[in-house]
């Protein structure tokens, strides 16, 4: 028997009997008065999904992988002017402008990014051309002098959901495209203490105009990974293909592994189906630390996304990967 489940507007619904995911989709953003039968602490994913390679050929369906959430750890300790806060027993470090709307912490269970036009972070240097309001990783890893850095070669997992909230009648409208800047909403930053050069991140989820988009960066062992270089390896490995829906979640998990010289693999689900399956040189030989936030070309238009719900683990096992 299928238990029938009512979800919050804007969540994932998830059906499920037994550890088989039988369905999962978005809920009616515009339903009221739905109940929950279930805590959204516990679910199970069932996806597929195609390998994109640097050729941009795809290949047939993978296998479906069906996994069980468990909790996910609540913000505690949280205040913007004390610059950090903790996600479970993870520390993060806030960087924006310092203003009141920057970033805020509506619930246990999400963290809202607000930038306007000049919002950079002066602590880090930023200049007029960036705006920024982000949050960094500063324990999981290896400490360093600055925070910690996930050694490469480390399996990384990430689950978390987010949403983009509207900024002109009802829709999300974000100027900066592949062509004239940059709308990052997650990425994993290289260690850039240890190249020595400044680098772009060797994984980012981000948006191109108002479409969500994966990309991925690399250098064989030995490469310059800074970002004029010649051997720098630039992947766009998704765009969706329909705009982003404003006020609604959406489900994103990663697994990853950032090795240049074997192993490396990049596997993303969107809303429980696998939207980029790559498997080659990731990253740039150097430990990595995750970012999530608003990390953006300066613009006009003021943005603001939302997180939920995220966990971060590292040495995880991925099936069906080395």
């Amino acid at each position: 028997m299928i238990p029938l489940i009512f979800a919050l507007a804007g969540s994932i619904a998830n059906i499920s009997d037994g550890s088989a995911s039988l369905d999962m989709r978005i809920a009616d953003a515009g339903g009221s008065g739905n109940l929950l039968a279930q805590s959204l602490s516990d679910d199970t994913h069932s996806s597929v999904g195609t390998h994109s390679n640097t050729a941009d050929k795809t290949s047939a369906a993978s296998q479906p992988v069906d996994r069980t959430r468990t909790a996910a750890p609540s913000i505690t300790s949280f205040s913007a002017k004390s610059q950090t806060f903790l996600i479970g027993s993870d520390v993060y470090q806030i960087e924006t402008a310092g203003k009141s709307y920057s970033i805020t912490n509506p619930d246990p269970q999400t963290l809202r990014f607000e930038v306007r036009k000049g919002d950079n972070w002066a602590a880090g240097l930023d200049g007029s051309g960036v705006d920024r309001s982000e949050i960094q990783n500063a324990s999981t890893g290896v400490a360093t002098s600055w925070g910690a850095a996930i050694p490469a070669g480390t399996p990384i997992e990430m689950d978390y959901q987010f949403m983009v909230e509207a900024n002109s009648n009802g829709t999300f409208v974000n100027t900066q495209d592949h062509s004239n800047g940059f709308f990052v909403v997650g990425q994993m930053h290289n260690d850039d203490g240890a190249s020595g050069v400044p680098t772009s991140p060797p994984f980012a989820i981000q948006m191109d105009r108002d479409r969500l988009q994966i990309v991925a960066r690399y250098v064989l062992p030995g490469g310059n990974p800074r970002n004029s270089s010649s051997a720098l390896h630039m992947l766009t490995l998704w765009t969706d293909p329909n705009p982003i829906q404003t006020s609604v979640y959406n489900d994103i998990r990663v697994q990853a592994n950032f090795s240049n010289s074997g192993s490396g693999y990049l596997d993303v689900w969107i809303n429980g189906k696998q939207v980029v399956n790559y498997q080659g040189p990731l990253g740039f030989g150097q430990g990595t630390y995750w970012e999530f936030g608003i990390y953006r070309s300066t613009a006009t238009e003021t943005s603001a996304v939302r997180y939920r719900n995220l966990m971060l683990t590292i040495n995880s096992s991925t099936p069906g990967r080395p």
